[in-house]
């Protein structure tokens, strides 16, 4: 008999039998609506369907809303299911991730006041579910966020993400408090961008800490963090960046489109994000610059770019970018312009004979030996007297030798590695000469060139250049001098059909915009750079007041500098 009055209980709690119907507040998850949950996470991942819980709101019944979560997520070990009772005796239920949340921060944010803090408070042991959830709110819990999940999948979803439930006896409502106490790696210099002379902070794996280090260096509220969930099981938080007023409005939506359109299992790395963003997927050349520093995001920021961020990575996309952006280092703008030009044009020449300088050398010995010198053409032929090789499969072997090298030096434990790399280049190249398989040129070649690549500031496009060089070397051992000219023609065409997000990437050069070129392969001194670059959607403006060069005799007056300014 009292099986059965508890059951026509519930059975009236639940349906709201006397008020004709299930009132608000008073719905609970019953039997069948924990069999349908258990059924749908317990099915075949590829047959359940999008969204097949979003439908399934909370009940009234705490043992309920309990069962359901655990039927979804599962009685996993670092899920905690804390019961307790309120101040005002009414029962209550804290559950969490003590693997993304901490457990002392719960005990002392949440528990703590609820059930001895809040005794002077909640008095009344009488008082309604509404009106102590209200006090909960107002009074009680003093964390900065809160947030409130009427849905099941909306509860799961704050648990992975760190947050704490908090659920009431004969409330549908769950109280999210976000109190994320994982740990997570500090700030340090960027290993991939070292500087001499700048910031030394670098991005973390953090979403939450990258995004403050782009507000602490831009202290305007106009810019802007749109947040967003990418990845169907991971559910990866992405986020844009951009200053309102500075990014052109065909520029973001083009960027919240191409990210809005992403439907894939998981996103793990800006990586994944940069192949399903990029325009031309059929090149080796990135068109997107991926950083691991916020001042060069906060620089990009002000010249009206966009910035992707990405939770579990420390690296940035920046979109559009070109060419020269790539080529340029953030350290270009942390000395003075003169320097900065002959560390500019050092490099620009160092990438050149990266690519040209095997291909060229291949030509000149193999076709066209009436190119060197005769003293040099001499020294040459007596290195390759006794070499059973050609001159391209010489220098196509030893430049596979150093790639092996250079990777395996990346794999290994970093003392090691940086150890074998130099003891294995040494060691093979002074074998491979005693040997008499390879002539002392190439090797000496090779070593120039491999140690040159190095002066590329991003790693993406060095890859791209030591790539570039190989169909330039077979093209070279193949026809010489015409090889060489048709591959330079070919790379030539091809980089100037490519776009990042609608701008030319050759640009300023290619088109030609000569306002632009003061930053591009030279570096003008600040206070001549006057604009920001053109990007889809903007009109060029203002980048400094006027006049801004050093003066110390007051000759020239202010009217008439920006008049100068303006002309030139």
């Amino acid at each position: 008999m009292r099986k059965l009055i508890a059951a026509l209980l519930d059975r009236f709690t639940s349906r709201g039998i006397g008020n004709g119907g299930e009132r608000e507040g008073e719905r609970s998850l019953d039997r069948q609506t924990i069999c349908t949950v258990k059924e749908t996470v317990s099915d075949d991942p590829a047959t359940i369907p999008a969204g097949a819980l979003d439908n399934v709101a909370l009940g009234t019944h705490l043992s309920g809303n309990i069962e359901a979560i655990e039927s979804l997520c599962g009685k996993s070990v670092d899920l905690i299911i804390r019961r307790f009772e309120i101040a005002s005796g009414h029962r209550a239920a804290l559950v969490f991730y003590d693997t993304l949340g901490s457990s002392e921060l719960v005990a002392n944010e949440v528990i703590q006041p609820l059930s001895y803090d809040a005794r002077e408070t909640i008095v009344d042991g009488s008082i309604s579910i509404s009106a102590l959830e209200r006090v909960i709110r107002t009074k009680a819990i003093s964390s900065a966020q809160l947030g409130s999940a009427t849905m099941l999948s909306k509860v799961a979803q704050g648990l992975v993400e760190g947050k704490v439930a908090l659920l009431l006896d004969g409330f549908a409502t769950a109280i999210m408090v976000n109190l994320v106490g994982y740990e997570r790696r500090s700030i340090q210099e960027p290993a991939s961008e070292p500087v001499v002379r700048g910031p030394r902070e670098g991005f973390t794996e953090s979403l939450h800490t990258n995004i403050s280090l782009i507000r602490r260096r831009i202290g305007t509220p106009l810019l802007r963090f749109e947040s967003r969930k990418v990845g169907r099981w991971t559910q990866t938080d992405v986020a844009i960046a951009y200053i309102h007023g500075l990014a052109g409005r065909t520029l973001v939506d083009e960027v919240r489109r191409r990210l809005d359109v992403i439907d894939v299992d998981g996103i793990f790395e800006t990586s994944y994000l940069e192949e399903y963003i990029e325009d031309t997927p059929y090149t080796v050349f990135p068109q997107i610059l991926s950083t691991e520093r916020p001042d060069v995001v906060a620089a990009n920021l002000l010249e009206g770019r966009v910035a992707i961020l990405c939770n579990g990575t420390p690296f940035a996309l920046l979109v559009p970018t070109t060419l020269w952006s790539l080529m340029n280092a953030s350290e270009d703008h942390y000395q003075r312009w003169d320097g900065a030009n002959f560390i500019r044009f050092l490099r620009f020449g160092l990438v050149s004979l990266v690519v040209l300088l095997p291909s060229l050398y291949v030509a000149a010995t193999t076709f066209h030996p009436e190119m060197l010198p005769g003293t040099m053409l001499l020294s040459i032929a007596a290195a390759r007297e006794a070499v059973p090789f050609s001159s391209f499969t010489e220098v196509f072997a030893m430049e596979l030798t150093f790639e092996a090298l250079r990777e395996a030096g990346v794999r290994l434990p970093r003392p090691v590695g940086q150890t074998i790399g130099i003891v294995g280049a040494i060691v093979i190249g002074e074998a491979a000469v005693q040997a008499q398989l390879v002539s002392a040129p190439v090797v000496i070649i090779v070593a120039f060139t491999g140690i040159s690549s190095f002066v590329i500031p991003h790693f993406n496009l060095g890859v791209s250049v030591r790539l570039v060089r190989f169909p330039l070397l077979i093209l070279a051992g193949s026809f010489g001098l015409f090889g060489i000219a048709m591959g330079v023609l070919f790379l030539t065409l091809h980089l100037t059909t490519l776009r990042s997000y609608g701008v030319p990437y050759l640009t300023p050069v290619s088109p030609l915009r000569l306002g632009e070129l003061r930053d591009a392969i030279l570096r003008v001194p600040r206070w001549r750079m006057f604009r920001r670059p053109r990007l889809p959607g903007t009109r060029p403006t203002w980048r400094q007041g006027f006049p801004l060069m050093p003066h110390t005799d007051g000759s020239e007056s202010g009217e008439a500098s920006r008049n100068a300014a303006k002309q030139s």
